[in-house]
């Protein structure tokens, strides 16, 4: 019994040794090939806190009549009660703007006598929105759990989440390149320093995603025209940004 536990850590031990050499082999063909290429490719990450600015918000009316006259004085009877609740809340002429009336055929669905699902046309649906732009996001958020109230008084109301906006994003972004360039530099020097290099001329850039995200881990973000997502839902947002970097490196 004791030759063959001798034998096993012998083994065992064996193993491990290749192992240990096998890495420092892969390590070394690494820095091999770093040397041979003369460059050295790294990622940068930068990271910020900010509030947005800017909120929206879309609410309006939906009214049915049976004929497309009667839609349309429906929706502009229930439309002046939004706009009155809107300018209680403190929204100003400006905050508000009045978007041109939709009217289309009602479709209502059915269960025929054969218990087989059935649709019809029945009369006309008026749509009419309002398109709130404000920074008193206080007020925004006040107005969005007062709504609720109209809406349960008046079924025609209909109203989504509000979205919040930064509005120096251009100014973010270049604070964060800055930072995340830095942090790209950093973590080439120690890089380098373990193949025992020196890191030289910047030999090329380029930016990675640049996301918008919320501070709550259960929002979800969009794509959007910077190549990453905005997460539009909350007020507290956390910017990120990366950017690869190639250096030059020399003994």
């Amino acid at each position: 019994m004791e030759n063959q536990s001798s034998t096993g850590t012998i083994f065992a031990a064996a193993v491990l040794a290749l192992g240990l050499v096998g890495a420092a082999w892969a390590l070394g063909s690494q820095f091999g090939k770093l040397r041979d290429s003369g460059v050295i490719t790294v990622k940068g990450l930068a990271e910020a806190e900010h509030k947005a600015s800017l909120g929206t918000w879309r609410v309006g009316v939906k009214a049915w009549g049976t004929d497309y006259a009667s839609a349309m004085a429906n929706n502009k009877k229930h439309y002046a009660v939004l706009r009155k609740f809107l300018q209680e809340q403190g929204f100003t002429v400006e905050e508000l703007k009045t978007e041109e009336m939709d009217v289309e055929s009602h479709t209502e669905y059915y269960t025929d006598e054969k218990g087989e699902r059935q649709s019809r046309e029945n009369g006309y649906d008026a749509s009419r929105d309002f398109a709130v732009s404000t920074k008193d996001l206080a007020k925004l958020q006040k107005a969005q759990s007062a709504i609720l109230q109209l809406r349960a008084e008046n079924e025609t109301v209909n109203f989504g989440s509000p979205k919040y906006y930064l509005e120096d994003l251009e100014n973010i972004k270049r604070t964060l390149i800055s930072k995340a360039t830095q942090d790209a530099a950093v973590r080439a020097e120690e890089f380098a320093k373990t193949g025992n290099m020196k890191v030289g001329a910047m030999q090329s850039a380029s930016q990675g995603s640049f996301d918008i995200q919320s501070t709550s881990p259960s929002s979800d973000g969009d794509s959007d025209s910077y190549g990453g997502s905005y997460d539009t839902s909350t007020i507290d947002k956390k910017v990120r940004l990366v950017v690869t970097i190639q250096y030059r490196i020399a003994e």
